[in-house]
């Protein structure tokens, strides 16, 4: 048995998909929406799980506490230290929040952002 994909709700769907491809390398699987309105992509990636990200008229986005309970975060693999501090340089120029580094979890290098209140980490 394994994790066939994982879903996420997000305010901009095209942000996200264009976020997804350009830091992660991510391809368009699929896309779906319905006449209602509910939107979505369903993102692959070199190996591992896809990625499915939606969006939906009424959606509620409400500020997220880092310390819920629930899913936290997703994490994603790079195969070397390098390739860590270059995502994590591209992030920062970006503007984006960089809420640890590095971070030592189990022996391996791991940085973490915020993309939509939503954890994101990238270990080595």
């Amino acid at each position: 048995m394994r994790i066939s994909n994982v879903g996420m709700f997000v305010k901009d769907l095209e942000r996200a998909k264009d976020f997804f491809v350009e830091y992660f390398h991510a391809t368009v699987h699929c896309q779906y929406q319905e006449d209602n309105g509910f939107k979505e992509y369903i993102l692959k990636f070199d190996e591992g799980p896809k990625l499915e990200i939606m969006t939906k008229p009424e959606i509620v986005d409400e500020k997220k506490n880092i310390n819920r309970t629930g899913f936290i975060h997703i994490c994603f693999k790079v195969d070397s230290l390098e390739q860590l501090n270059d995502i994590t340089e591209k992030f920062r120029s970006a503007g984006y929040q960089i809420l640890y580094e590095p971070k030592t979890v189990g022996g391996k290098e791991t940085r973490a952002i915020a993309f939509e209140d939503n954890i994101l980490e990238v270990s080595a």
